[in-house]
């Protein structure tokens, strides 16, 4: 196969690039040849731990050749389910040590095998390792010394991460997002000259879908919760306790945010988090009676705030009656105060996103006008309407 060839060639430039200075390395490299002509699949190379362990040797001599090609290697064997599962917890380590590393090239090498992990078949699925896996892109994301192209990986990286993440969710809870969804996962993260680009019909959640208790979520489904709670916090300005991370730009964790809220809706068996945690972060961020500073004050956080308050009010209004009315009035006072003219037209956008949308102004009328216009319709008095 092209795999076992690649891989005794791999071996062989590690053998040869490790001959001077770590003879255990050559060793073990030749060694592992030898033992790689008797296996002929990616299945029973999963099976031998020598395989795996020779490339996790050549990473720890933190030689930037020789990790480079280890690396290489281990992307080599994840991509073809080459690996167990049981080495995941040492994998991670290795990539956590070469994360500290200071040459570009390893830590560029190190995200992209963080990548392969989250599309394979050794994403993780529990607390421990998914939390290291997030955090050595979210490091390199935040250390001072990263090069622009790090930082730039990083983020990409990890936005991909959280994708695949409650795509993975989706998958092990048997639910069906539908194809229906607010634009996919590039039009939500950069198309941000179109505020209403993610306006069209989609299903709304409806009572029914989150009645389920969060204990009755799988393995993987409290993971994708803990990173949600960790965002929203990260979004807040505050740290991310299970991340173990102190501080992110509001802006990045926002961003990611209202990507999760606009095309996971279902996801979102219990409100507790949405209705407690969310809610109250972009009502606090709405708030238009303050001076704007700092960060806050930007447009492009502004814009995601707005577009992260339109999902809420497009897709959970039919549960969270309260926050969306709320939500409402924040926005249609916005249009008559003395704002910038650029926050106006957003908060304007949004709103003719719900009029060119009928299911958000039908669930509208239900929520806020039916009982009103049905008083009307009957001549019933005004003073009956608290009543009912």
């Amino acid at each position: 196969m092209a795999i076992m060839a690649a891989l005794e060639l791999d071996l062989r430039a590690l053998s040869l690039e490790a001959r001077r200075g770590h003879p255990a390395v050559k060793d073990a490299a030749e060694h592992v040849i030898l033992k790689l002509r008797s296996l002929s699949s990616p299945n029973e190379i999963a099976h031998n731990d020598d395989i795996v362990r020779i490339f996790l040797m050549a990473c720890d001599v933190r030689s930037v050749k020789l990790s480079v090609i280890g690396l290489s290697c281990l992307q080599k064997l994840i991509s073809h389910d080459a690996v167990a599962q049981s080495a995941l917890a040492e994998i991670l380590f290795t990539l956590k040590n070469h994360a500290e590393i200071t040459d570009e090239s390893i830590q560029l090498k190190t995200l992209q095998t963080i990548l392969i992990i989250f599309q394979s078949h050794l994403q993780p699925e529990n607390e421990e390792n998914m939390s290291k896996a997030l955090g050595i892109c979210l490091r390199l994301l935040e250390y001072s010394k990263s090069s622009d192209s790090v930082r730039n990986t990083a983020a990409a990286t990890f936005r991909q991460a959280v994708a695949l993440i409650f795509e993975n969710v989706v998958r092990v809870e048997s639910l069906s997002v539908g194809k229906e969804r607010s634009g996919n996962y590039i039009q939500t993260i950069f198309a941000s000259d179109d505020v209403s680009h993610n306006m069209s019909p989609n299903s709304h959640l409806s009572l029914r879908d989150t009645i389920h208790s969060q204990k009755s979520l799988s393995k993987v489904g409290k993971l994708g919760l803990r990173l949600l709670e960790d965002l929203t916090a990260l979004a807040a300005g505050g740290s991310a306790m299970w991340l173990r991370v102190h501080s992110l730009p509001r802006i990045f964790s926002l961003d990611i945010l209202e990507f999760i809220l606009s095309n996971y809706a279902v996801l979102f068996h219990s409100l507790v988090v949405l209705r407690d945690q969310i809610c109250s972060l972009l009502m606090t961020s709405l708030r238009i009676n303050a001076e704007f500073e700092g960060e806050a004050g930007e447009p492009s956080f502004r814009r995601l705030v707005l577009r992260s308050v339109a999902h809420v009010i497009r897709l959970y209004s039919s549960v969270l009656v309260t926050e969306c009315e709320v939500f409402l009035n924040m926005l249609l006072k916005a249009t008559c105060l003395d704002l910038p003219l650029w926050h106006r037209i957003l908060v304007l956008e949004i709103l003719r996103g719900f009029c060119m949308d009928a299911r958000t102004l039908r669930v509208l009328f239900q929520n806020f006008d039916m009982y009103i216009f049905f008083f009307h319709f009957c001549n019933i008095p005004a003073t009956f309407y608290n009543f009912f």
